[in-house]
């Protein structure tokens, strides 16, 4: 029997985020969130591999996550979140429900 590896639904979103490489802050947009991770608009290229942390802020969840480049593609680059707890991936999951409410109500967050 074959064994099929399904990946976390993803949400379309539009969201501000700050991304720390290193010593380097750059900001972007996040396009799409899933509890695995994000697509992101940068206006720099982000280099495969590269690891750091990612803030965002919507309403009164504010995430600052360790993060993982997996993707570099023109406009858009795929990070990964890597969990240090539970409670970080509950946090992900929080964000992602209050994203999802938003947009059953007038407001910015979901596309």
């Amino acid at each position: 029997m074959r064994k099929f590896d399904y990946r976390a639904p993803r949400f379309p979103v539009n969201l501000p985020v700050r991304l720390t490489l290193e010593d380097e802050t750059l900001v972007g947009r996040c396009r799409e969130i899933s509890t695995d991770g994000m697509k992101l608009e940068m206006a720099e290229a982000l280099r495969v591999d590269a690891a750091g942390a990612v803030q965002i802020t919507f309403r009164n969840v504010s995430l600052d996550l360790p993060i993982r480049v997996i993707r570099c593609g023109e406009g858009c680059d795929g990070v990964q979140f890597v969990y240090g707890s539970d409670e970080e991936k509950d946090l992900v999951i929080q964000l992602i429900s209050l994203l999802a409410d938003a947009s059953h109500h007038p407001g910015p967050s979901l596309v």
